[in-house]
C-alpha cells in the first residue's frame, strides 16, 4: 500500500506542475475580446491636434465585411494550412472596436461619443487578424469615412496597419496585447492622415 500512494501522489505533483495531459491541445475558441495594450498613446509620434479642437466625433457602429467575423488569429506554425489552429472570439467584433475607437480618440485628447458630435465617422472592418508562425503579425485594415452632419461624404479613405512581436505559441494574451495596440496604431495613422485632416478643417 506504501507503495501505491507514493506513486499516486507522484502523479499528482506531475499534473499539478505540467497541467492537465492535453493542456497543449486547448483550443483558443470562442475566446472573448480583451483590450490590452502594451504601449501609451502618449508614447507614440506627437501629432498637433489644434484641427481637431471644437470638433465633437460621432462615432457611428462599425460594419464588419470580414468573411469570418468570429476569426481574429491563426497559429499556422506547423505551416500546413489543415492544421492551423484558429483564433474565434464569440464576442461582436464591430461592436466592440466601435466601443475602443472612441475610447483611444479620447485618450488622444479627442472629443468623441456615440452621439450628439458636429462630424461623423463610421467604419468598415476589412482586417482584423493576428496570423502566428515565427512571429505574432498582426493586420488592421479600416475603411473609414468623414461624414457632415447631413451625412454629406467629406473624406472616406483605407487606414492599414500592422505589427509583430516574439511570444509564446498560441497564447490569448499575445493575440490580445498586439490587436490592442494595432488598433492604436491605425487611429494614431488616421489622425495624421493629411487629407482626413484637411477634410475636418474644412468641415
Amino acid at each position: 500500500m506504501g507503495r501505491i500512494r507514493i506513486a499516486a501522489l507522484a502523479l499528482m505533483v506531475v499534473v499539478c506542475l505540467n497541467g492537465p495531459a492535453n493542456a497543449a491541445d486547448v483550443e483558443l475558441k470562442g475566446i472573448p475580446l480583451v483590450w490590452k495594450p502594451t504601449q501609451m498613446t502618449s508614447s507614440l509620434e506627437a501629432i498637433d491636434l489644434t484641427v481637431f479642437q471644437n470638433i465633437k466625433f460621432t462615432v457611428l457602429p462599425f460594419n464588419d465585411v470580414r468573411k469570418n467575423p468570429s476569426e481574429i488569429g491563426k497559429n499556422v506554425e506547423k505551416r500546413d494550412v489543415d492544421h492551423a489552429r484558429l483564433v474565434t472570439t464569440k464576442d461582436n467584433v464591430a461592436a466592440w472596436l466601435t466601443e475602443r475607437f472612441i475610447q483611444v480618440l479620447k485618450e488622444f485628447d479627442i472629443d468623441a461619443a456615440g452621439s450628439g458630435g458636429t462630424l461623423s465617422l463610421e467604419a468598415d472592418i476589412v482586417k482584423f487578424y493576428v496570423t502566428e508562425e515565427a512571429l505574432y503579425k498582426a493586420d488592421v485594415a479600416l475603411k473609414v469615412r468623414l461624414k457632415s452632419p447631413t451625412g454629406a461624404l467629406l473624406w472616406e479613405g483605407f487606414v492599414t496597419t500592422s505589427a509583430s512581436r516574439w511570444g509564446a505559441s498560441y497564447k490569448a494574451e499575445n493575440y490580445y496585447e498586439l490587436l490592442s495596440n494595432t488598433m492604436i496604431d491605425a487611429i494614431h495613422t488616421l489622425l495624421k492622415n493629411d487629407a482626413f485632416r484637411q477634410a475636418v478643417q474644412k468641415k
